[in-house]
């Protein structure tokens, strides 16, 4: 027996990985834009990218449990390189 929580039937593992099917189909749909839109594309891209990685460290790495500064360590990271990214794609 699992000590996840359920909600509407599933458990938070299953709604994570609803969640992680659904940000890469968002994800591949980012990649079918046209040529024009190309900066709005990769912006959705890293967008979803950081999204999967923070519900992968969060709920598959079950860092909702850890000791705070870990998690926030975790936060930090995932929002930092985020905005790294985005800066680099508006420099260009």
């Amino acid at each position: 027996m699992s000590n996840y929580k359920i909600y509407f039937g599933f458990s938070t593992m299953t709604w994570a990985w609803f969640f992680l099917v659904g940000t890469t189909l968002l994800a591949w749909w980012f990649g079918f834009i046209d040529a024009e839109n190309i900066h709005l594309a990769t912006t959705g891209v890293i967008i979803a990218g950081a999204t999967k990685i923070w519900i992968i460290g969060y709920q598959f790495m079950e860092l909702h449990r850890a000791p705070p500064v870990l998690y926030y360590s975790f936060l930090s990271w995932a929002v930092g390189i985020t905005i790294v990214l985005l800066t680099i794609l508006t420099a260009t």
